[in-house]
């Protein structure tokens, strides 16, 4: 029996992972996308729209929008905070008009991860005011539901900790 692979690339990110440890890694296949490099139709992935505070990032990846300065309002006001003030925060977010910023789950802030780079692992630019600070997800640990998931400015590394623990946040909205 034959067995066609697949590989979903689009929308993922590029762990940065070049040397074949075992046949069928990461590196074998170099699938995502690059953050800096030029897509289909020279088209960059991030298309950055306004600066400083107003910043916003379109994400021709994931189709997804994101504050792009985490010192602006859709960054708290680059303040840490519990994971319930920060989804508060989020949800009364109107950046530029829109109404409908949220936190990122775990998987959609995954995307923004450069593994290939050292700290911060989100490029910067295009987001602005990043640095090597811990961003909450909306995802909540089911094991352990008073834990949340946060992305490492430091590794990129994904963990969970108490959501009464403060941490940074990102605003996201699904796009155009």
């Amino acid at each position: 029996m034959q067995f066609k692979k697949y590989i979903w690339s689009r929308g993922l990110p590029k762990t940065g992972q070049v040397v074949v440890a075992v046949g069928g890694d990461d590196a074998t296949y170099q699938a995502g996308w690059w953050v800096k490099q030029a897509v289909a139709n020279n088209r960059d992935r991030f298309v950055v729209n306004g600066e400083g505070d107003d910043t916003l990032i379109f994400d021709r990846a994931t189709g997804l929008m994101w504050a792009g300065d985490g010192d602006g309002d859709g960054g708290n006001g680059g303040d840490a905070a519990t994971w319930e003030v920060s989804l508060d925060a989020a949800n009364a977010c109107t950046l530029r008009g829109f109404s409908d910023w949220r936190i990122p789950n775990v998987k959609e802030i995954q995307t923004l991860l450069n593994y290939g780079k050292v700290a911060p692992p989100i490029e910067e630019p295009p987001f602005l005011n990043i640095g090597s600070l811990n961003y909450w997800s909306s995802t909540t640990v089911w094991a352990v539901t008073a834990n949340a998931w946060y992305m490492s400015g430091l590794t990129g590394g994904i963990y969970h900790e108490l959501k009464t623990e403060s941490n940074y946040s990102l605003c996201v909205r699904s796009g155009i």
